[in-house]
């Protein structure tokens, strides 16, 4: 008997190069978190963090509900574009924005939307599901056309300020002809 036949031997997993190669990828998904998904704001929303992990090593998109940790306010996409600019034109703070070929969403403290009331824009019912690209997934790339514009990390976009540059948006989108 050899040395190397005393060893136990490593099993095959299965995994191919590409499967480690992305899971690497959803592990370092968020830069700036010491390769460490920030993982707060799908507890928050009551999902599976284990299933939304799931989901996303296998390439899908996560289930996620709006209206637990924090609500959601949809927009359309060119609005929701703009909305982004005005927000960080602004100087505001902007929490995670995601988007698909249909409309912008929003991510904002719970309650600080309550009295949303802009035309082409609405909030979220309580437990209407949001389906999530993993947060290294950001424009111009995209996962089954879902992105994110600023990817879940520490902070969610204050209320009044989208509310405001929603408003501005909308203005300058109506004096240019393209709402």
């Amino acid at each position: 008997m050899t040395t190397n036949d005393a060893l136990p031997q490593r099993t095959q997993t299965g995994h191919t190069t590409h499967d480690r190669i992305r899971r690497a990828n959803i592990a370092e998904a968020a830069g700036g978190f010491d390769g460490f998904v920030p993982l707060e704001w799908v507890k928050d929303s009551g999902a599976s963090v284990s299933q939304t992990l799931m989901r996303w090593d296998q390439a899908q998109l996560a289930e996620v509900p709006a209206g637990k940790g924090w609500d959601v306010v949809r927009m359309d996409r060119s609005a929701g574009w703009r909305t982004v600019t005005a927000l960080r034109t602004a100087g505001a703070e902007v929490g995670p924005v995601l988007h698909n070929s249909d409309h912008v969403d929003v991510l904002v403290p719970l309650g600080s939307v309550a009295e949303w009331d802009q035309d082409g824009a609405s909030v979220l019912a309580e437990g209407e599901v949001l389906l999530v690209p993993p947060p290294a997934v950001v424009a111009p790339h995209t996962l089954l056309a879902h992105s994110w514009i600023v990817p879940p990390g520490t902070t969610l976009t204050d209320g009044m300020a989208l509310y405001e540059a929603y408003a501005a948006a909308s203005a300058s989108m109506a004096m240019d002809g393209t709402r």
